[in-house]
């Protein structure tokens, strides 16, 4: 469950050429909304309470930077000097602060709902893979093992999405935060494509990975014991289906990797850092009055690798709140499973309360048809103005960053809008 750091070195060359020959920034029509802090408490402090909490430690670092950079200007000396506070500090700590996600409250949160006693230690920003979580895995079942070692990814996979219906939105995001985002995005993508071993090329370094805890080797291991009884993994040799199942996560590792969003939150934070915080982000797509986004992401998911095409859009203006659609497919052992669901944030005024919510139907070969909802309700008016509440019910099957059981669950949060 280690994570490791960004690579510095291809870092430095790209924001190189980028503030050399980036062109400057159109102006936009609308003004973008301030920042914004968001707290959410769930019995568990899982994925999404997680992802919200996470996002408001990075946006309260970035608005410290903002206060100290500001000063220089956009000139050549500010452009070096951010361009410095990018490479130096902001990119090992926005990944820093997703490792934070992703093992205190990714494999954490799925570590405690299933009462597997999670600790965790983070290493260094600018240190190796010296940040992980430990559990007591004494008598959880093969499925709970794939949700906890999924948790991790799933952490991030979420966060990354929700920071990408911030920015359809029209949030203003710094350099940090912008190259948060991009680092969760990454992460499925780093740990397939770059710190796991071949298991058909290097069997015993695959081994290797699953003896010390790496996430692919033992969400594979998992997959393979729930559907047939063992591992599949040896020193010498992997099963077919543990084959298989990598190769399935290398290409939606591929599909990750080309989300958009990611790569317009890259091109954002080197236009600031070239140009000043204060500088426009980088367009996003528009049809007529509507912003839109479409994000590309993979799952690890209880019944093996999937990939996801969601379509994030936002009225222009001052008052823009999001609307998505999310189409989830994927193979496992036991065969293939789809999803179709829906989004939107505070959408419907109610009295003192804006009501938003989630809902999503899958069908997998386990558990068959299965569904779940949620709804938001948020105060707007009053002392309390910012509370909400959130109260879901779901069946069996895999909803991302929702309770692994069926049942109904609720958790209490606070939006605050400067």
């Amino acid at each position: 469950m280690t994570l490791p750091r960004a690579g510095a070195p291809a870092a430095t060359a790209l924001l190189a050429f980028a503030t050399a020959f980036l062109p400057a920034a159109p102006a936009l029509a609308e003004e973008p909304l301030p920042p914004r802090y968001e707290l959410l408490f769930s019995p568990t402090l899982e994925a999404e309470s997680g992802a919200r909490l996470v996002s408001s430690a990075v946006t309260g670092t970035a608005a410290g930077e903002e206060r100290l950079f500001r000063p220089l200007g956009p000139g050549p000396g500010g452009a070096v000097a951010r361009g410095a506070r990018t490479i130096v500090w902001d990119a090992p700590v926005a990944w820093w602060y997703g490792v934070v996600l992703h093992e205190a409250l990714g494999h954490g949160g799925r570590a405690r709902e299933f009462n597997a006693s999670p600790g965790v230690h983070l290493g260094s920003p600018w240190g190796g893979r010296d940040s992980y979580a430990s559990f007591d895995l004494a008598g959880t079942s093969s499925e709970e093992r794939l949700y906890i070692y999924a948790g991790g990814t799933e952490a991030n996979t979420l966060a990354a999405t929700l920071l990408e219906r911030r920015a359809v939105e029209g949030v203003r995001m710094r350099p940090i935060e912008l190259l948060y985002l991009l680092s969760n995005r990454l992460v499925a993508s780093d740990y397939v494509l770059r710190t796991t071993p071949d298991p058909r090329t290097d069997p015993a370094g695959f081994y290797g990975e699953y003896q010390g805890g790496g996430d692919v080797a033992n969400y594979l291991g998992s997959l393979h014991e729930l559907h047939d009884g063992d591992s599949g993994i040896t020193p010498t040799a992997v099963d077919a289906i543990i084959e298989r199942e990598y190769r399935r996560l290398r290409r939606q590792a591929y599909w990750n990797v080309l989300d958009p969003g990611a790569w317009w939150a890259l091109a954002t934070a080197l236009r600031l850092a070239a140009r000043g915080d204060d500088t426009a982000a980088v367009p996003l797509p528009r049809a007529g009055r509507f912003h839109f986004l479409p994000v590309l992401s993979s799952q690890w998911t209880p019944s093996g690798g999937g990939a996801s095409l969601e379509w994030i859009m936002a009225p222009a203006g001052p008052l823009a709140r999001t609307f998505s659609f999310v189409a989830r497919r994927g193979r496992g052992p036991s065969g293939a499973f789809a999803a179709l669901g829906a989004s939107a944030e505070d959408i419907v005024a109610a009295g003192r309360f804006r009501l938003g919510g989630a809902a999503e139907a899958w069908h997998d070969p386990r558990g068959g048809l299965g569904g779940g909802a949620r709804l938001r309700a948020r105060l707007e008016r009053g002392f309390l103005r910012g509370l909400y509440f959130d109260l879901g019910v779901k069946s069996q099957g895999y909803w991302i960053g929702q309770p692994a059981t069926p049942g109904p669950y609720a958790a209490v949060g606070l939006l605050y809008l400067p």
